[in-house]
């Protein structure tokens, strides 16, 4: 089956933050370096998948199985922002806690070979509520004009690819029997959302680093 265009459009978008970063030459460290590990792994993802459909075999789980992966390392990334140590310890703290809880809801409603209604929509939840968090608290404690703020855009994006992947796995589990029509059309409309976020997580990777982030990630 010939892949939608938007489709194509949206995966291909998450190769364009590691291609900015690459253009721009700016020195990468802390949060801005997590933040492409995450999206090289968005990138393996949605290539593993694709060589999978293409053979015809089933590719959900490598889907399922990426998705706790990426909510860990953003996490990570994300814990890099914070302004205080609390805030930074609890993030990266929450990770094997929501990895443990992933894995028990996933066995518990046997959800690995099957699109997610209950650990996937948690794993989003979770990546969303603290890119939300992410965004309240650096704007408390920002320094200049906040449209050069990295972490403005690439928060920013995060969020709206959360926030729009929340809906995803539970909608395509409802309709995927009674309206398989319907999954496509969500998925192409997440996909210009997709789009959408990773253009201004690419805008943020190549924003000059603030004097002060500079000097942290020295320390």
């Amino acid at each position: 089956m010939r892949v939608p265009l938007l489709l194509q459009l949206g995966a291909l978008s998450q190769v364009v933050p590691l291609a900015a970063a690459a253009f721009a030459r700016r020195r990468l460290s802390g949060a801005r370096a997590w933040v492409l590990v995450w999206c090289a792994l968005l990138v393996c993802c949605d290539g593993l998948a694709a060589t999978m459909a293409a053979r015809h075999q089933t590719n959900l789980f490598v889907i399922n199985l990426f998705t706790p992966a990426g909510v860990a390392v953003v996490l990570w990334a994300l814990s890099s922002w914070q302004a205080g140590n609390g805030a930074r310890r609890a993030l990266r703290l929450a990770i094997v806690p929501f990895l443990l809880t992933w894995a028990v809801l996933t066995l518990a409603f046997h959800e690995m070979q099957t699109f997610s209604s209950v650990a996937d929509p948690l794993s989003n939840l979770v990546a969303l509520g603290a890119a939300a968090f992410t965004l309240v608290a650096r704007s408390h404690h920002a320094e200049g004009p906040l449209l050069r703020q990295d972490w403005l855009w690439i928060v920013g994006g995060m969020a709206l690819y959360f926030g729009s992947a929340t809906a995803q796995g539970p909608l395509s589990a409802l309709l995927v029997r009674q309206a398989p029509e319907l999954v496509t059309r969500a998925y192409e409309f997440k996909s210009v959302l997709d789009i959408i976020a990773f253009l201004a997580i690419a805008r943020g990777v190549t924003c000059p680093v603030a004097p002060r982030a500079r000097a942290r990630a020295r320390g």
